[in-house]
């Protein structure tokens, strides 16, 4: 395995890492953001059934 090779394969796969793993936490605190706000959103809602 030649110099270059090498540090492509590197590149590609601690590239492909980082961005996999950016997606993956910027997903999860989205996902977190959106069931909060629908959590206080349904906690603030006045209940009329009694």
């Amino acid at each position: 395995m030649t110099l270059s090779t090498l540090y492509a394969f590197l590149a590609h796969d601690v590239l492909g890492n980082t961005l996999a793993a950016l997606i993956a936490a910027g997903t999860g605190y989205t996902a977190k953001k959106i069931r909060t706000g629908l959590r206080k959103r349904n906690s603030e809602t006045q209940n009329t059934n009694q």
